[in-house]
């Protein structure tokens, strides 16, 4: 049995003894966390499973039509009766939003479901693959091991994460295989002309606005192109600090820049800052190193401070990563 067969078989036993699992989306959910959160609680409940989906967050309002969604709560006690707790596609346990209880610790167990590689295997069952385009991809196989088959809803749910995570099939991720499992999933009656519709060509009207702000403080330097995004103008808006506005893959369309930064100011006194690479840079690194966490290609973190002062700090990390 090899080790990938053996924490997969771990990852279905917890998931078969328990019947009352939390399943935690990250804050700020994207269409992985969220599709891949909606599409194991389609599964469990069809193994008479009673899951909860929690996110300190709300679900976006161009997942909000996926199967499930309307479930989510945004907290839970520190007494709710649970047996599991599950952490989709996080690469660390402060990515739960304050979500997970420090008293669950070592007497409920954790199962991790990610593929990040900056995951720091902080569960007591660990599936992480940060070779796979999405955490989609290591789901399904657990999805199927609970002998779950993937089809319709649940796979409407997986197409989501891979087609939101992989930028609608085009980062650098997208291999053979990846394009093989999008057409798997779409021949298991996935909807895909819904999601095109309702997720990837849908922008809300405040968001839109909101990109006119960030574009009109859009700046270039050499091959690092970035723009800052002050809370008065956020204010402004009515925009809340859950919404990044898809910063990062807007600007990760910019010609000239190997590397880009969006910085958002929040309400808290911290900057939330992403980045987006193109291949060969690896963004995740500087991520990391500012306690954030990523992709080579797509990674984020929040630092305290100003905008100012959060521009000063990363840029000279841009600019020594390009040399």
């Amino acid at each position: 049995m090899t080790l990938k067969t053996q924490i997969l078989t771990q990852a279905t036993t917890l998931l078969e003894k328990h019947n009352r699992p939390l399943l935690i989306s990250h804050p700020r959910p994207d269409g992985d966390a969220i599709g891949c959160t909606l599409a194991l609680r389609l599964a469990l409940v069809q193994k008479g499973k009673q899951p909860v989906v929690t996110c300190t967050h709300p679900v976006p309002e161009n997942l909000a039509y996926l199967p499930g969604a309307d479930a989510y709560v945004r907290d839970v006690p520190e007494d709710i009766d649970i047996d599991l707790v599950v952490a989709v596609d996080m690469s660390d346990l402060k990515r739960t939003g304050g979500i997970y209880k420090d008293a669950w610790w070592g007497r409920i167990p954790l199962l991790v479901i990610d593929h990040h590689e900056t995951n720091d295997q902080f569960g007591d069952v660990n599936i992480v693959e940060p070779e796979a385009a999405a955490t989609a991809i290591p789901l399904v196989a657990l999805i199927e091991g609970l002998g779950v088959p993937v089809r319709d809803e649940i796979a409407t749910c997986l197409l989501v994460a891979t087609l939101t995570d992989t930028r609608g099939l085009r980062t650098s991720s997208t291999t053979p295989e990846v394009l093989a499992f999008v057409a798997q999933l779409i021949e298991a009656g996935a909807d895909y002309m819904q999601i095109v519709q309702k997720t990837l060509d849908a922008v809300p009207y405040q968001q839109m606005r909101g990109w006119g702000v960030a574009l009109n403080r859009l700046q270039l330097e050499d091959s690092i192109a970035w723009t800052a995004f002050p809370l008065a103008e956020k204010e402004a808006l009515g925009i809340g600090d859950e919404d990044d506005l898809d910063l990062g893959n807007l600007l990760s369309r910019i010609a000239e820049a190997k590397v880009i930064a969006s910085f958002l100011e929040m309400r808290d006194g911290t900057v939330k800052i992403s980045f987006r690479s193109r291949p060969g840079y690896n963004v995740a690194l500087i991520a990391k190193a500012l306690k954030g966490g990523g992709h080579r290609q797509a990674s984020g973190c929040s630092v305290p401070g100003t905008l100012d002062e959060a521009v000063k700090q990363v840029l000279p990390m841009l600019r020594e990563l390009v040399i």
